[in-house]
């Protein structure tokens, strides 16, 4: 494992991410984009559900989905990059694999209430509105986790590993 990370560390995207002025902080402004209009599309969707904004037709909302898959392409093409910078801090880290966990958790609870809200049902049932606090408490321990990713790790490079 060593010598794979040892690998993608020096691999020439990978050290242009780490050491150009433009690389790193590009990949996190498109990650941090990304995941702010994928997760406000699903908590707009959810408050919706939760009966803010009761009056606002539901099927409207449709029209957010293109944007919050375009989103979410930008997040996981921006986090790839970001990983790639760090592989070893990423990949050795259990926070990272939390995060992607719930990230998967997420993005299906959201399909669900999507197709189960698409139609204007009369009247959202309770396990519907649970689902979409579940999908609140969700994507807002994603995008805690996400900050964590910054803080949490043992391991920098595999330079560190082979100590």
């Amino acid at each position: 494992m060593i010598e794979f990370f040892a690998w993608l560390e020096a691999t020439s995207l990978s050290i242009w991410l780490r050491e150009s002025m433009i690389g790193f902080p590009l990949s996190l402004v498109m990650h941090a984009l990304g995941m702010a209009f994928l997760v406000g599309v699903h908590f707009l969707l959810d408050l919706r559900i939760l009966g803010i904004a009761g009056n606002v037709p539901l099927a409207p909302l449709q029209r957010f989905f293109p944007l919050m898959w375009f989103s979410f392409f930008l997040a996981l093409f921006s986090g790839l990059l970001l990983l790639l910078a760090y592989p070893a801090k990423g990949l050795t880290n259990p926070v990272f694999y939390s995060k992607l966990l719930l990230v998967a958790a997420a993005l299906l609870v959201g399909t669900v209430l999507a197709r189960r809200t698409v139609n204007e049902p009369a009247v959202i049932s309770s396990n519907t509105r649970l689902m979409a606090l579940l999908s609140l408490c969700l994507w807002a321990t994603v995008i805690t986790l996400g900050r964590l990713l910054a803080y949490t790790y043992k391991v920098l490079s595999s330079f560190e590993l082979t100590f």
